[in-house]
């Protein structure tokens, strides 16, 4: 029984690493949809031959500050506010320091700092979040956006709320746990989900019945990928909530966001 299971990890470990290894050769551009608005970003392949990395933000750290995110001494990404999604942007396939500023505080000591290595042709979330101490920090988290079974969406979640425990995911309809024990400053992998309309999902404490959070309406496209991010607090304010970015690979789309809502800067050599 260990020998299969043991061999079942290694099997699992090895289609990961076909599919990461595969990113940076997919041709097809990368659209994203969320609630900041819907942006585009070149195929990779393209992007590998420019030696370049994908990079985007999502602000999940409740409050009234924006923040301004460095790569090294370069501003990246401009103002993004509590739940904004910037469109990727384009960065040299290396190893930056990453830092967090109060929005036009350019010279002001970094709020979060963290060393990260970006392999060209790839994407990334950099997910801002609280801490344990109501501090900020943010993490870094491999998108891996490849071809998915043409019949399913695929969903993962990534849990920003520090009191809410470690959190299950279910299918209300079904009740069906789709995740299980996701800890707080953590981010499950993508799992294929049944294309649906309206379904209703509940976010629980692990093993419990009854849900922190409801979410109606959620749509899931065969397709497409998913990421749900839980944030909010369950005692205090704001209260727990979520938000929800959709990715596709295909035809290009024109940003649709207003300008203050999307990027206003690159890196820049």
């Amino acid at each position: 029984m260990n020998r299969r299971i043991q061999l079942g990890l290694l099997i699992s470990a090895l289609l990961i690493a076909a599919a990461c290894s595969s990113e940076p050769k997919q041709t097809q551009p990368v659209t994203t949809t969320s609630d900041s608005g819907t942006s585009s970003a070149a195929p990779a392949k393209d992007a590998t031959a420019r030696e370049k990395a994908f990079v985007r933000v999502i602000n999940a750290a409740p409050g009234t500050t924006a923040f301004d995110i460095f790569a090294d001494d370069q501003k990246v990404f401009d103002s993004v506010a509590f739940k904004g999604v910037t469109p990727y942007q384009e960065v040299p396939g290396q190893r930056f320091t990453f830092r967090l500023r109060p929005a036009g505080q350019d010279s002001a000591p970094a709020a979060a700092e963290n060393s990260e290595g970006l392999s060209a042709g790839k994407h990334y979330t950099l997910v801002v979040m609280p801490d344990n101490n109501n501090k900020t920090t943010f993490y870094i988290v491999n998108d891996n956006l490849t071809n998915p079974a043409t019949d399913t969406a695929q969903l993962r979640v990534i849990h920003a709320s520090p009191d809410a425990g470690e959190i299950d995911v279910v299918d209300k309809q079904e009740n069906k746990k789709l995740f299980s024990g996701v800890n707080f400053e953590k981010n499950t992998n993508y799992m294929d989900v049944d294309p649906t309309k309206k379904v209703t999902l509940e976010v629980r404490q692990e093993g419990q019945q009854q849900p922190l959070l409801t979410v109606p309406n959620a749509n899931f496209e065969k397709g497409k990928f998913y990421t749900i991010v839980v944030t909010g607090r369950v005692k205090g304010t704001p209260k727990l909530q979520t938000l929800t970015v959709e990715d596709q690979l295909g035809k290009a789309t024109a940003a649709t966001a207003s300008p203050e809502k999307l990027m206003k800067t690159g890196y820049k050599k």
